[in-house]
């Protein structure tokens, strides 16, 4: 039920542009990998809506290091049902699988490999570790403005000596009263510069090892940030 509501949403937001032409790239059989026909139009939306709004700058956003209408776009994201595609509908999110996930990054590495990268640290590094794991809490408070676009989301994890080995990570978290502090550092942060709402990894038990990582969520106005 949610690939079918989900996929009527994706085909009515972009009727006009459905009918234009798509990006160039290599074909796809979707037969042959299995993909229903939901995940066919879902494929051919993207497709077509990144045609539009993405393949006419991707170039200039390559070579000048920078994506000036990133938060338009995001926005635009956020109207087709993409920032939280396997999020819930009950918070705003598209109900999909991890296999839709993979169509929309294919169809949009095929116009810019380095937007895909930020539109996955944000729906799938982000969005989808707080739909998994974060309280109802949590997800009253952010998901919405990161469903719609409003806000972007990161994962903090790697750092200077460490890469993405968490164990051998540094960031400590101390608690405070009702509150931890968390102190340390993180480097090659995808959308880190951008982000609205980070998930970050600390230790709060380093003598635990892997059992001892916590994730926090942390808001870009934070002290010390």
């Amino acid at each position: 039920m949610f690939a079918v509501r989900s996929a009527f949403r994706l085909g009515a937001r972009i009727t006009e542009i459905s009918r234009r032409g798509c990006a160039a790239g290599l074909p796809v059989d979707d037969v042959v990998n299995g993909l229903t026909e939901e995940q066919i139009q879902l494929r051919q939306t993207i497709r077509r809506f990144l045609a539009e709004k993405l393949a006419p700058i991707a170039d200039e956003i390559d070579k000048s290091n920078e994506f000036v209408g990133m938060r338009d776009f995001w926005r635009d994201m956020g109207d087709m049902g993409l920032l939280g595609i396997t999020a819930p509908l009950d918070y705003g999110g598209s109900g999909l699988g991890y296999l839709d996930h993979v169509i929309v990054m294919e169809e949009m590495s095929r116009v810019s490999a380095a937007v895909a990268l930020s539109y996955g640290a944000h729906s799938n590094l982000c969005v989808n570790q707080m739909v998994r794991h974060g309280n109802t809490k949590q997800k009253d408070k952010y998901m919405a403005k990161l469903m719609t676009g409003e806000h972007v989301g990161a994962l903090a994890m790697s750092e200077p000596n460490a890469g993405s080995d968490v164990v051998s990570m540094k960031l400590k978290a101390r608690k405070e009263g009702d509150h931890y502090v968390l102190n340390g550092g993180k480097f090659w942060i995808t959308n880190g510069p951008d982000a609205d709402v980070l998930i970050v990894y600390a230790k709060t038990d380093p003598e635990a090892h892997q059992k001892g990582i916590t994730a926090f969520i942390v808001e870009k106005a934070t002290v010390s940030l």
